[in-house]
């Protein structure tokens, strides 16, 4: 079963921990007021034609995270009234109990009547890690302007292909590791460089992340697997905490993930597994589970057991699923419900005629922390009544499969 833990000092914590807030995009990076800004939001409107605004949206795969956040931003677009109250074909609940694809929530938008002002393009959803990239990008060009008013992207990746094909057009980026570092925007508070693109900005998540770790239980040298992008999985931050905290890092980069088919990815998972076996082999005291490194949260378990077999805590990255199936930990700096609200602020502006590249982009979510309760007893992880009395959500045998 789950158990959902909220006390006043969680507040507390959260407040020390995860200081920040959201930053106008101007040349004096002022304090981000988020009542005006979401208070002050333009009324939905048709374009000048009377037709609808149509979006698309491009991903790199299937990947959970991007398909709630998705949902988030559908719904923040219901709430300014953009889309129509009830006609949303799903609820956030239905996308975890079915474990639906952005591309599976796209086709059920694109079929609905969203009411008066938006709609979803037919036949604009793209994976580029699955799809021809050349063919993508034609179809983009060919279309933008014409029958498809704005770009949505999830990450680095899909950010960037998007970018560097300099539609006229508007892009939104949502969930990239870090859009500065990347390339995506130029700045996260002095304009993006580029009037049609903007990127939501988490500032320094997995910094944040390991500072809070290393607070709990202090290591020496942390252990990570990427699997090539170091900007995606956050190596940047995680060798900025390595110099400011004091550890060492043990990284091994496998760039492997060109796999598609069945066989294919049942062979990717059996490499992955023997990384982790040598991994637990260096004689590291931590490890950090990165972005998308194991898609399918049903491998975790798996793949981690070398690590527990020697009672190595794992902290995850992203995506709390992998904490349901065998991660020790995350705190999560990711608040799905109001990012999506900012994102879907951020495309409203913009269809009311704002540039894309003036808008603000930095929203700092306060912590969730989620614990696997069983892992933490298999290792011998030492959980002090304090810290379970901050934990949103702590799993126990049976929680995994709800």
């Amino acid at each position: 079963m789950r158990f959902p833990v909220r006390m006043v000092f969680a507040v507390l914590i959260a407040g020390m921990l995860f200081m920040g807030g959201c930053k106008k995009d101007t040349d004096t990076a002022d304090t981000f007021d988020e009542e005006d800004y979401f208070s002050d939001l333009p009324k939905p409107h048709t374009k000048e034609d009377g037709s609808k605004y149509r979006l698309a949206y491009v991903d790199y795969d299937e990947y959970m995270p991007a398909s709630r956040q998705l949902g988030y931003i559908v719904e923040g677009l219901e709430e300014n009234g953009w889309i129509a109250q009830g006609s949303i074909p799903f609820t956030p609940e239905q996308i975890d109990k079915e474990s639906l694809s952005t591309k599976q929530i796209y086709a059920m938008l694109q079929s609905a009547d969203l009411g008066d002002y938006i709609e979803f393009a037919e036949d604009a959803f793209f994976y580029i890690g699955y799809d021809d990239q050349d063919e993508i990008a034609g179809i983009l060009k060919e279309r933008a302007g014409k029958d498809i008013d704005l770009v949505i992207t999830f990450g680095t990746s899909p950010g960037l292909f998007v970018k560097e094909l300099d539609l006229p057009i508007p892009m939104i980026d949502f969930s990239a590791t870090d859009p500065v570092a990347s390339g995506i925007i130029d700045s996260a508070e002095h304009g993006s460089g580029d009037p049609n693109v903007w990127a939501q900005v988490e500032a320094s998540v997995p910094l944040r992340q390991l500072k809070y770790y290393y607070s709990i239980k202090p290591f020496k040298k942390l252990g990570m697997i990427i699997y090539g992008d170091e900007i995606v999985s956050g190596v940047p931050d995680v060798m900025t905490a390595a110099d400011e905290i004091g550890f060492d890092v043990v990284k091994y980069n496998i760039d492997i993930r060109s796999r598609e088919t069945e066989e294919e990815l049942s062979g990717y998972y059996a490499d992955v597994k023997k990384e982790f076996e040598r991994m637990a082999d260096e004689d590291i005291d931590a490890f950090f589970l990165t972005a998308d490194l194991v898609n399918d949260p049903d491998h975790i378990e798996e793949m981690l057991k070398p690590l527990y077999d020697k009672n190595i805590p794992v902290y995850a990255m992203d995506d709390i699923n992998t904490v349901r199936k065998g991660a020790l930990m995350i705190i999560s700096a990711y608040d799905f419900e109001n990012v999506g609200r900012f994102v879907a602020d951020a495309i409203t502006r913009i269809l009311d005629g704002n540039e894309a590249g003036s808008l603000p982009c930095v929203y700092t979510s306060a912590p969730y922390i989620c614990l696997n309760l069983d892992v933490a007893k298999r290792i011998g992880y030492p959980l002090k009544f304090d810290f379970l009395a901050v934990c949103d959500e702590i799993y126990t045998e049976g929680s995994a499969d709800e």
